[in-house]
């Protein structure tokens, strides 16, 4: 992947950002540091946090382990570096999602999953960085990565919903913050099925799809609309 392909200006963000690196990195080249973080992103989601080594990520990005650790102090501070930097993306997609331009809450819901499906495509390696983090066996890590994600997601999700109830397009009786977060699952469980085997299985299997089959972008958008204004609209 390209620089291009990913922002990573840390002003660009919302979010409070932990630095994780050490002032030698702030001084090498942005393409090194480029070059570093998608080796690491690559590494982890391929192997995993624990199969993963220094000596793997450094090899995949052409230094030697020495300068790795004289640009991070472990695996570890390595790894919450581009967990956020995956977060970073993430959000991405809650600041050009702008449900508020909609016309109504339908095609808002339609722009959410269209834009998870394509950054999902976008950033595989990233993508399977955070289903990495759902695990048990990361969830020191991701209890203290997630926190600050999951309110800004909640946050559109209920000024979403607000807009919504204000035109009179929701029924009167929704629970607005379980409503978010049923609207979180679906667009988490849409990516996944673009980023995991199992779950790229696992939807051709519900569709009746054989591994050869292109995967029904609309059908599959629609569906979801459908489903999340069924149960909230009027």
């Amino acid at each position: 992947m390209c620089d291009n392909e990913l922002t990573l200006n840390k002003g660009a963000s919302h979010l409070k950002r932990n630095i994780y690196h050490k002032p030698t990195f702030e001084k090498t080249t942005r393409d090194r540091q480029i070059q570093v973080y998608w080796a690491a992103i690559s590494v982890f989601s391929e192997k995993g946090y624990e199969a993963a080594s220094v000596q793997d990520i450094a090899h995949k990005a052409g230094i030697s382990v020495g300068s790795l650790y004289s640009y991070f102090s472990s695996k570890e501070d390595l790894f919450k570096a581009i967990a956020e930097m995956g977060y970073a993306v993430l959000e991405q997609i809650v600041t050009e999602w702008s449900p508020q331009k909609e016309d109504s809450f339908r095609s808002a819901m339609t722009k959410l999953f269209e834009m998870t499906l394509e950054y999902s495509r976008k950033y595989p390696d990233l993508s399977k960085l955070y289903l990495l983090l759902t695990t048990d066996s990361l969830n020191p890590y991701s209890e203290q990565l997630s926190k600050e994600m999951e309110i800004s997601f909640r946050s559109a999700y209920v000024k979403l919903l607000e807009n919504a109830m204000e035109k009179n397009e929701l029924r009167s009786d929704i629970d607005l913050e379980m409503a978010s977060y049923f609207i979180d699952n679906t667009a988490v469980m849409l990516q996944f099925s673009q980023t995991s085997k199992y779950y790229q299985n696992r939807l051709r299997h519900y569709l009746g799809l054989t591994a050869e089959e292109e995967i029904p972008d609309e059908r599959i958008v629609n569906a979801l609309v459908n489903s999340v204004c069924d149960g909230l609209c009027k």
